[in-house]
């Protein structure tokens, strides 16, 4: 199905041509079949969209982004990183949603990372629902929170309205000026998430990692970022992520332990006259890779045996809460006990703070966040 729903890497102008070193990542992809019995570490998938965004100029992004994304560090062969293609535009919207619906179902069924290069950010809907999962943990990395009612309003400014049920949601890198109090009761009572704004994430960023550990898809809004940083925005804001930030977000994406995607949306190339804003969206997307290749650990399965165990007594808990950190990596999990576990109980991401708090006698509050989902 894939062959009749994307437009083949090789088959795309940008990549025709591509005449680089063979120190660059270009040279690897260009040289690169699929092969069903030897599945790649990371899939690259552009969407080429732009008729739900109130730009409709983001439709070049994919291919402008790879431009630049071709000419940076290759990475060990090892990693095997396989650039897809572009999905094919369809007659209306619609029918582009219902594609990469599509698309994303046989590329979630194959448990691969899977790096979008977007194209407006409402294809964030359909991506989700190609999951397929009872609940999706999605991470939305933006300024602010896409929820318009507004009858005219594009579908990029109002697409969370349109996330399906049971999705859980936390933005990151919101701004205080563009967030109302019933945003944050929106995350809180309707999405099992919360808001984590640019401040707060700057005064803890590796608070964020065990975030976005947990997490199935990433959609990060170039808006997010400040515009001198980023130019190509259609939405400028003059505060906002830092290139180093972005990349931080996108690298945690990458080292996460389950098969994460991240898409990168919002790029506009026809207001990015210097096409440093294209730049930028390709270093992002590089870390993302860069991130997969720094893989150390794996998540604690049965007995977990290759894991270091602490269990802390906390004040009016009947029982103990385990923690478990991985000798190499050092990231940490904590268990949750569940009633529909038979076996071992639910391990949620966690951090080390998360660890120190339970040492103090105190609640750790992911703890508490997952224990009010299970009862």
């Amino acid at each position: 199905m894939l062959n009749e729903l994307v437009i083949p890497a090789a088959e795309l102008e940008v990549v025709k041509q591509y005449r680089g070193s063979s120190d660059q990542l270009g040279h690897y992809l260009k040289n690169q079949a699929w092969d069903p019995d030897n599945l790649p570490g990371v899939v690259i998938l552009g969407i080429p969209e732009g008729r739900g965004s109130l730009c409709h100029d983001v439709a070049e992004a994919p291919d402008a982004i790879r431009r630049y994304l071709y000419t940076l560090a290759t990475f060990s062969p090892a990693i095997r990183i396989f650039d897809i293609g572009n999905v094919r535009r369809g007659k209306t919207l619609k029918d582009t949603y219902a594609a990469v619906k599509m698309v994303a179902e046989e590329l979630s069924a194959l448990k691969l990372p899977v790096l979008i290069l977007g194209g407006g950010q409402e294809v964030t809907v359909p991506i989700v629902t190609g999951f397929n999962v009872q609940e999706s943990k999605l991470i939305i990395v933006d300024d602010r929170v896409d929820n318009s009612i507004a009858e005219d309003s594009p579908t990029d400014e109002s697409y969370i309205n349109n996330l399906p049920t049971g999705t859980s949601l936390t933005v990151l890198a919101g701004q205080s000026y563009f967030l109302g109090q019933n945003d944050h009761e929106l995350f809180a009572e309707g999405f099992n998430g919360e808001i984590i704004t640019l401040g707060n994430m700057r005064s803890d960023p590796k608070e964020i990692e065990p975030l976005i550990r947990n997490s199935n898809l990433v959609s990060f809004d170039f808006g997010a970022l400040k515009s001198a940083d980023a130019p190509g925005q259609y939405r400028v804001s003059p505060n906002g992520l830092t290139g180093e930030e972005a990349c931080q977000i996108s690298w945690y994406s990458g080292i996460s332990t389950s098969p994460v995607w991240f898409g990168i949306f919002g790029y506009a190339p026809s207001i990015d006259v210097s096409t440093s804003g294209a730049m930028m969206a390709a270093q992002i997307c590089w870390y993302f890779i860069n991130g997969i290749s720094k893989r150390l650990d794996s998540e604690p399965v049965d007995e977990a045996t290759d894991f270091e165990a602490y269990h802390v007594a906390i004040d009016g808990l009947e029982d103990e809460i385990s923690f478990l950190r991985h000798p190499v990596s050092h990231r940490w999990w904590m268990e949750v006990t569940s009633d529909d576990c038979t076996n071992f109980p639910v391990r949620i991401p966690c951090s080390r703070k998360d660890y120190h708090k339970a040492c103090q006698n105190e609640i750790p509050e992911r703890w508490w966040k997952y224990f009010d989902r299970l009862y």
